[in-house]
């Protein structure tokens, strides 16, 4: 049969690209960005106030700004259950609105254990806020663009972390403390606005069975996708490491402008966003994971033995692209193993991993620095990142092609 010229140019036309800059996904990318810069600008202004003026010691200061890690990994599995089950754009703004006043803990806050109690009340929300918003935004990002929706989704965050310190410590020389609390919650109720016009796609009603204690734990944990979550932990400690301990780091070397570290860092991360994303999608996968690894790798290693201005700064841009490439690369991989029902268990096993890796890191980072000096801290996190290469051609990279959902069962 002979086919016509319009059949024969149907058939060799380029696939529709299907858009991803749609009403609500830069609405949930905004909504996004405003909760980053209520957490973040909170961050850096909080050792200040509570050693500045309440005096209090460097143990309660650690136990202080860690808790909430801790919190966030106890309340995650539970949110994971409820956002694979229920209405999540309902326990979004619910969450959302909760971790808004949970910042008016801190301004009645008046003894190092009210803040204690604060910050773990706060660490149980921010666990619920890390499983229903990437969540419901992966519900928005067509599954063909998965990797670069996540990737700029993710990128969002990422301004926060990096103008929100900015804000906070400008607000705090100027207004205070308490001033800053109270941005924050509003900065929240914000968010919570936002979110709120958000049309999030109807999900399919699920009938009430009996399920089995397997069924049960696979949503509260991805069982297939624990061997990512590995790796994800092994490279994780080095997060934690950079993040409380590089600006100490550029002070014991003498190094004038150690806070440029972290805008340096953030700065890395956005490039790495814009480039990441396409290439995810490409199911560049494998290249993608080595490559962000060997990047952090010769990063920590750098600090770690040569401990120079200019390998400071350049280091920081590496580290910050680096994770940049890593992070959505990990939590993309681990989303095509698990279908839409599952994406709750699938956030909450990713950042309960990149957690507990980071509260590590956090840990025994100060541990080394107290017997050692911070030169093995960061030397540690290069070998685990160089492990973590290793575990991955091993165990994960087989694992996860064996596992891989299609795009279809999306």
């Amino acid at each position: 049969m002979t086919r016509t010229r319009d059949e024969l140019a149907a058939e060799t036309a380029p696939p529709v690209k299907v858009p991803l800059w749609t009403r609500d996904y830069i609405l949930a990318c905004c909504a996004n960005l405003m909760m980053g810069l209520a957490f973040f600008e909170l961050v850096p202004v909080l050792p200040l106030y509570l050693t500045g003026q309440l005096q209090v010691s460097s143990g309660w200061l650690g136990w202080i700004m860690s808790i909430y890690v801790l919190a966030a990994i106890i309340s995650r599995p539970w949110f994971a259950h409820r956002v694979d089950t229920g209405d999540r754009k309902k326990i979004y703004i619910t969450v959302y609105i909760l971790l808004a006043l949970s910042f008016s803990g801190y301004a009645v806050a008046a003894t190092a254990l009210a803040f204690f109690l604060t910050r773990f009340v706060q660490g149980l929300i921010w666990g619920g806020m890390t499983t229903s918003g990437p969540t419901m935004a992966v519900d928005i990002i067509p599954p063909s663009r998965r990797g670069e929706g996540l990737g700029f989704f993710g990128m969002t965050m990422t301004l926060g972390m990096c103008l929100g310190p900015v804000i906070g410590l400008q607000v705090y020389q100027v207004y205070g403390f308490y001033v800053i609390t109270w941005s924050s919650l509003v900065l929240c109720l914000a968010g919570a606005g936002i979110a709120s016009l958000i049309r999030a796609p109807r999900r399919p009603v699920q009938e009430s069975v009996q399920e089995t204690p397997k069924k049960v734990l696979d949503r509260l944990v991805l069982r297939v996708g624990i061997p990512l979550a590995v790796n994800v932990m092994i490279a994780s400690f080095s997060y934690g490491v950079v993040a409380v301990y590089s600006a100490l780091y550029g002070k014991m070397y003498g190094f004038k402008y150690a806070g440029l570290f972290y805008a340096l860092m953030g700065l890395g991360m956005l490039v790495s966003r814009f480039m990441v994303g396409r290439q995810i999608d490409r199911g560049r996968v494998a290249e993608l994971s080595v490559i962000s690894l060997s990047i952090l790798t010769v990063s920590f290693g750098a600090l770690a033995l040569a401990p120079l201005e200019w390998v400071y700064y350049t280091s920081a841009i590496l580290i910050g692209f680096g994770f940049g490439i890593f992070i959505p690369t990990f939590q993309t991989m681990k989303l095509n193993m698990a279908d839409r029902g599952h994406r709750g268990a699938v956030n909450s096993t990713f950042f309960t991993a990149f957690d507990i890796g980071v509260g590590t890191g956090m840990f025994f980072g100060g541990k080394i620095y107290a017997y050692l000096n911070l030169n093995w801290a960061f030397g540690t996190g290069a070998l685990l990142n160089l492990l973590a290469i290793v575990y991955f051609y091993r165990i994960s990279l087989d694992h996860y092609r064996k596992n891989k959902l299609g795009v279809d069962s999306d």
